[in-house]
């Protein structure tokens, strides 16, 4: 018996290639990680599919997105909102900030799933303000990079609908209302 065709009945090979690259191929797996070994070592993969244009893996810190073997890193607590589109069979998010991505999946699997779960994970406090004399209010938010071992807090602020900037009072009520929850929540 040849060692290939005993790795394969004992499942050894399987196993390793399984283990590394959760089923990723070879060279697709290569190319995620020497796009990400220099910013976060080898992260561990937690669910991938494919896209017409490549592939999107969902790592514990980020989501990675190839587009003809280019690889772009969203971080879990850089999107503000998003989910999937089972219509448009497309996986969509909005940055802080107002950037867009997304990004049709042939075959969802946990991709969408495993999307709400490290968002939410990335949310350490979120707080909802309403502004006097309006119906409407500001969400202060506390995001966690999910890479980052110190657990620092990024605050960002969104308003509800209704209410603007040039709203009378949002400024105050978001910055007192920023001010609060870092003196609570910052180290």
């Amino acid at each position: 018996m040849t060692r290939t065709s005993n790795a394969r009945r004992t499942g050894e090979h399987r196993g390793r290639w399984w283990a590394k690259g959760r089923g990723l191929e070879p060279d697709v797996y290569d190319s995620l990680m020497t796009s990400l070994v220099a910013q976060h070592g080898h992260p561990q993969i937690l669910a991938w599919t494919r896209s017409p244009q490549g592939v999107v893996v969902g790592l514990p810190a980020q989501l990675c997105v190839s587009t003809e073997g280019v690889w772009t890193q969203v971080g879990w607590h850089t999107i503000e909102k998003g989910g999937w589109n089972t219509e448009t069979q497309q996986l969509q998010w909005a940055l802080y900030g107002g950037r867009r991505g997304s990004v049709e999946l042939v075959a969802p699997g946990r991709l969408p799933e495993l999307f709400r779960e490290r968002v939410a994970a990335s949310i350490a406090v979120e707080h909802f303000e309403p502004v006097p004399g309006t119906r409407g209010g500001v969400v202060i938010s506390g995001r966690r990079d999910l890479s980052d071992s110190v657990g620092r807090l990024s605050w960002h602020s969104t308003l509800s609908k209704g209410v603007t900037w040039r709203t009378d009072g949002v400024q105050a009520v978001t910055e007192a209302v920023l001010a609060r929850l870092r003196s609570e929540y910052d180290n």
